[in-house]
């Protein structure tokens, strides 16, 4: 079963490694420009956070390309633990930096964001727990499969808003 999705991973290595390379080329464009330091400290959060989304999708992918389910629920426990804890020290940055403030003009995005990552994540972390102690179930590698389309399209959606963020906000 797990043999079938070979060319899954080899695609999102590649897209991940491209999504990363153009989220890091748009936010020095974009940040460079900016002399307001909350709006660049919203900004260095949401790209930090669409950097561990799109991070996870690429090392999940590639390394599951090196072994059977194990490897993948390893190395997918592994990036989800990193991604809660990169999450957990992310957030009181959201907060100082103003991306929850009730004036905010995004916070309601900026709640969703960061629930997303938090329950991702998490969610990430239990399915891989559970393929562990399964390895041969095809619903749970398909799951985590799934995982991999939610960091792709949270990943993506944050490095949106990194370049959407308007001046004076």
């Amino acid at each position: 079963m797990f043999g079938h999705y070979e060319s899954f991973f080899i695609a999102s290595a590649g897209a991940s490694a491209a999504f990363l390379g153009l989220l890091f080329v748009g936010f020095t464009v974009v940040d460079s420009a900016e002399s307001d330091t909350r709006i660049r400290e919203r900004r260095t959060v949401l790209a930090g956070s669409a950097f561990m989304a799109l991070a996870d999708a690429f090392f999940v992918s590639i390394l599951a390309l090196t072994g059977g389910p194990v490897v993948f629920a390893l190395i997918s426990l592994t990036m989800a633990a990193i991604g809660l804890i990169a999450t957990s020290r992310l957030m009181p940055r959201a907060a100082r930096a103003g991306n929850f403030a009730r004036d905010f003009p995004t916070r309601k995005l900026n709640i969703v964001f960061a629930s997303v990552s938090a329950l991702g994540f998490s969610t990430q972390l239990g399915l891989s727990v559970a393929l562990l102690t399964n390895p041969h179930s095809a619903a749970l590698q398909r799951a985590l499969l799934v995982m991999i389309a939610i960091l792709y399209a949270s990943g993506l959606a944050r490095a949106w808003e990194v370049t959407g963020i308007r001046r004076g906000s």
